[in-house]
């Protein structure tokens, strides 16, 4: 097989060499065709059980790629579930905070001066300072709250598209374990069927056997009847002979003596 195999590779590159006066163009082509012709004799001469434990090998090399595209996927899910947590505690704490900005707002609503929160007397221009405060606060958290939401729904985004990305990496995988399962059991009925194959009995060489001893047979019973009847003379009546047993017989010729 690799002499086979060496062979054709030193008639390519001979071939190559003798053309590379014909300028850099056309050697590289004739070079080109003629790698393209020691890989198809290779592939021609590598068995197919070696082919299929190379691919085989390739779908087990898959797998720790699988793994780590898994540990990115678990890692943005992750991510994804702390950041909405973190959405959600926001989102509550803005609730909370507009509830008590609007509770100072209706009180400003009143003609008072002072107003009672707590069990402690406040001046309005301290209500009004309080609100204030409260409300920049409130647009700061806002706006980190929407910030929040833009970094979820990208992340949602990316992890989707990861989960779907895996997903069919998986799928493709599934199908390439399913398909080499099936080359293998394929590769076992075949070789199966030509070690069956050895063994097959050509049905019309044992017919022609048959016909022969045939032959065979009826020119040997000719012959014993040629030999037959040459041990009776041809002018000889033939008689039927005495069938009684010998006893009788002789009793009948030597009885009286």
């Amino acid at each position: 097989m690799m002499n086979r195999i060496w062979q054709n590779w030193w008639a390519w590159v001979a071939a190559a060499v003798v053309v590379s006066s014909l300028g850099l163009g056309t050697t590289w082509s004739y070079l080109k065709t003629a790698w393209s012709q020691v890989g198809q004799t290779i592939r021609d001469v590598t068995p197919i059980s070696f082919d299929l434990k190379r691919l085989e090998q390739m779908i087990r090399d898959l797998e720790p790629e699988i793994r780590r595209n898994m540990q990115v996927v678990a890692q943005l899910e992750v991510e994804v579930e702390y950041l909405e947590k973190g959405v959600r505690q926001l989102e509550r704490e803005q609730e909370k905070a507009f509830a008590q900005m609007k509770q100072l707002r209706e009180a400003l609503r009143e003609p008072r001066t002072e107003f009672e929160f707590g069990g402690r007397l406040f001046t309005r221009a301290q209500v009004e300072r309080d609100l204030a405060r409260r409300l920049d606060r409130y647009q700061m958290q806002q706006d980190r709250l929407e910030a929040k939401r833009q970094l979820l729904q990208q992340r949602l985004r990316t992890l989707q598209a990861a989960q779907e990305k895996v997903a069919e990496y998986r799928r493709q995988y599934d199908l390439l374990v399913a398909k080499a399962e099936q080359l293998k059991a394929e590769l076992q009925l075949a070789q199966a069927a030509a070690a069956t194959g050895e063994l097959n009995l050509d049905g019309s060489k044992l017919g022609e056997a048959r016909q022969l001893a045939q032959e065979v047979e009826a020119r040997i019973r000719v012959l014993q009847k040629v030999i037959d009847q040459g041990r009776t003379p041809a002018d000889e009546i033939p008689v039927a002979t005495d069938a009684r047993p010998a006893s009788e017989r002789f009793d009948e010729l030597f009885g009286q003596q």
